[in-house]
Order: C-alpha cells, then sequence, then structure tokens
C-alpha cells in the first residue's frame, strides 16, 4: 500500500509542476540548453491525445521513461537483487539515454524545438554579459 501511495504521490506532485506551475524544465530554465529528458512530458501529453507520431518526435524514449520512473519507486531502484546487475543495468540505461541526447543534440540543435535553445536563460545573459565586458575593454 506505501508503494501505491508513493507512485500516486509522484504522480500528483508531478501534474502539480507541469500543470499548475508550468515550470517546464528546471536545467534548460536555467541554463539555455535542453537536458536528456527535455521533450518527455509533451511525448506523454501527445500520447495521450492519441498523437504517436508527434510523442516519439518529442521524445522517443518517453514510454521507457515511464516504465523506469515506475520501477524505480515500486522497486525503490532495485531492478535486481544483485547490486551489481542492478549497477549495470542503471549504466545502460543511462547510456542509452545519452546516446538519444547526442544524436537529438546533432539534428535539432539549437533551432528545432525540444531541443532549441533558450536565450532567456539566465547563463545566456551572464555569458553576453561577460562577453559584453571583455569586448569593450579591447
Amino acid at each position: 500500500m506505501k508503494k501505491i501511495a508513493k507512485l500516486f504521490g509522484v504522480l500528483i506532485g508531478t501534474a502539480f509542476l507541469v500543470f499548475v506551475l508550468d515550470i517546464g524544465c528546471i536545467f534548460r530554465t536555467l541554463t539555455g540548453f535542453p537536458c536528456m529528458g527535455c521533450g518527455v512530458t509533451r511525448a506523454f501529453l501527445a500520447f495521450l491525445q492519441g498523437h504517436v507520431v508527434d510523442a516519439f518526435y518529442y521524445h522517443p524514449l518517453f514510454w521507457l521513461t515511464g516504465i523506469l520512473i515506475v520501477l524505480a519507486l515500486w522497486k525503490d531502484g532495485m531492478v535486481f537483487r544483485s547490486a551489481k546487475a542492478n549497477r549495470w543495468f542503471w549504466i545502460i540505461v543511462l547510456l542509452v539515454y545519452l546516446s538519444v541526447y547526442i544524436v537529438r543534440m546533432v539534428l535539432l540543435f539549437p533551432d528545432t524545438p525540444p531541443m532549441d535553445y533558450n536565450y532567456e536563460a539566465p547563463a545566456y545573459h551572464l555569458y553576453q554579459y561577460i562577453l559584453e565586458l571583455f569586448t569593450k575593454s579591447s
């Protein structure tokens, strides 16, 4: 029963962040760069509306993300009994997500959503400020 409550809490918390606060990706908001998970929320929403092709466009691993979240919460991150097998499982998952991220960055960044650059990010403005300091002094 506790695991179901935990899953329900995560679901409600996520829905609150996405639909009420509309915070989007914190990493992208601060740095301007999309993260490995950018597009997953849009993909889930597209899938729930029956737009399967759009869902895979927004993030091709959206389906795996849901499964992994449930596994991680239900099994407390222990997918396998063996700690070594469990560690390798999560390393492989990370490498799969990293590979997809690199391909998406090469193909879509910086102009194509969801892998577009956020020019409103504080990191971008800081970069512009520092750039101005060095270009004005020369």
